[in-house]
């Protein structure tokens, strides 16, 4: 396939949004995308008011015009004609699977870094922003000269986890401070937004998924009885100096990291429950998904890529992984990420102290490895 070829040769260990988008406008998927009679003047007006550069020789190929396209979409820039509607959409419609591709060849590649930005881009592509917008502004009418607005309301959320303000930044702020209730949006934003946007607003808010997150490693242990084991992970943020933080496993070991989501109903959303994600702009049904992520953020490496689909309601995935093979300190990073939403991605430092490997634990994996193997037979 043309594409993956294109990819595998185009992708670096750490690519940028700048370099994805141009990657992925330059998909073999798009050689067909119109560029009609006189398109390649309005391709070089619509070029200057967006951030990345074009080739200006190449007004009149369909990647540049992708490429043009894409950047409108994700700056909200008015298009100079109905056709450019049309052809936003094809791009679009493309788009979510280019990326899959990507990030395929990514993951295979081990590229920690190319892979979290991967996963940046489809939640861009699909809320219609860039990852450096307030993530309020993916909210139905929410527009930038509203966000100082939420400055002036309390997030609510005390300890590590608040803001360094305590006011409202950021969506998952907005979540909580409104606890599921419209009437508390609706006081903040009374003189801001007619009714019908603000049901708008709010049918998006309610709707946005919150999830719990609770890690444990199963595994072996020599010291433990029976051998095999659970240990919980703390998932609240605390000091790395903290001896308790540290899990202790063995050297060159196979463990599992059980990553247990939950997905919180707060009476948010009246009626039954539905797996599509609320994407006002973009053109296709989608359904709500996650990328969990593991990674260990000193060697920018990636150890393990799930993707999880629709949470209704409590959802546990096995992430196995070997420990490195030399004693000593390591952090390993989990990322949860929304593949549609922008802003509300997770992440969790986990602490592992390797000690050497232990004999008896070896000897016990290769033989329930061999007993395992006589029963498949």
């Amino acid at each position: 396939h043309q594409t993956v070829k294109m990819v595998k040769e185009r992708l670096k260990p750490e690519c940028g949004t700048e370099e994805l988008l141009s990657i992925l406008s330059d998909a073999e998927e798009y050689t067909d995308l119109p560029v009609r009679h006189n398109e390649d003047h309005m391709n070089s007006e619509l070029a200057k008011c967006l951030p990345f550069e074009s080739n200006p020789h190449s007004f009149d190929s369909p990647h540049t015009k992708a490429h043009l396209l894409l950047q409108a979409h994700l700056s909200r820039t008015m298009l100079p004609c109905p056709d450019y509607d049309t052809d936003t959409k094809t791009v679009l419609d493309q788009a979510l699977r280019v990326c899959q591709a990507m990030l395929d060849v990514a993951a295979n590649q081990g590229w920690l870094v190319t892979v979290l930005n991967i996963s940046n881009l489809v939640q861009m592509v699909v809320q219609g922003r860039w990852l450096k917008d307030s993530s309020l502004l993916t909210v139905p009418n929410i527009e930038l000269h509203h966000l100082h607005i939420f400055r002036k309301w309390s997030s609510g959320i005390k300890g590590p986890r608040a803001g360094c303000h305590g006011f409202i930044e950021c969506l998952p702020e907005l979540i909580h401070a409104c606890g599921g209730k419209d009437h508390v949006f609706s006081s903040m934003m009374e003189n801001e937004l007619p009714a019908a946007k603000m049901k708008q607003a709010w049918n998006f808010l309610s709707r946005l998924p919150v999830i719990d997150v609770g890690l444990s490693v199963k595994g072996w242990w020599d010291d433990s009885v029976e051998g095999h084991g659970e240990l919980a992970i703390t998932t609240l943020t605390s000091d790395k100096r903290d001896d308790n933080r540290w899990i202790r496993l063995h050297a060159d070991q196979e463990y599992v990291l059980q990553v247990s989501l939950q997905r919180v109903h707060a009476g948010f959303h009246k009626g039954k429950q539905d797996s599509h994600a609320v994407t006002p702009r973009f053109p296709k049904l989608k359904d709500e998904g996650w990328f969990l992520i593991l990674g260990e953020v000193d060697k920018r490496e990636l150890i393990a890529l799930k993707r999880v689909g629709y949470i209704r309601n409590h959802h546990v995935v096995s992430i196995s992984f070997y420990t490195p093979e030399v004693p000593g300190r390591y952090i390993y990073t989990l990322y949860f990420m929304s593949d549609c939403y922008l802003g509300l991605d997770q992440q969790y430092d986990i602490h592992l102290n390797v000690t050497p490997a232990s004999i008896s634990a070896q000897v016990n994996e290769e033989v329930s490895d061999a007993l395992t193997d006589l029963k498949v037979q």
